[in-house]
């Protein structure tokens, strides 16, 4: 893709800015109501968030807190809250680009690139 087919794109993702009010209302009600499950530990340990990147839940599976190892499960924890939270973050994204057309990261990375003189490669 050429720079001129580039600039078209941006120039219609900014035609497009007028109804971003409706689209943002729009996404944020759509992250609100997804969620996303990490886990750890072949499902010992479950976090739920929520497509806004908020913890919504911790499942602990009963023997875990039989096993007396505190420290396996609180790594547990953090890992399957890790990929909670990296799942959302994936979601998001993907929301963002489905709602606006766009990913706003690789237009600033476009813009940026634009701005250096080089030749974007988005």
């Amino acid at each position: 893709m050429g720079i001129f087919d580039q600039v078209r794109q941006m120039k219609d993702a900014f035609s497009q800015l007028g109804n971003m009010q409706e689209k943002q209302a729009e996404l944020q009600k759509r992250l609100a109501q997804l969620h996303v499950i990490g886990s750890a530990g072949a499902g010992m340990v479950e976090v739920t968030a929520s497509g806004e990147g908020n913890i919504t839940d911790i499942k602990i599976n009963p023997i875990m807190f039989k096993a007396d190892d505190s420290k396996m499960l609180e790594d547990l924890i953090l890992s399957a809250t890790n990929e909670a939270l990296r799942k959302s973050k994936e979601t998001m994204a993907h929301e963002v680009k489905n709602i606006l057309g766009f990913n706003p990261k690789d237009m600033e990375s476009m813009l940026n690139q634009m701005n250096q003189g080089g030749n974007p490669s988005v």
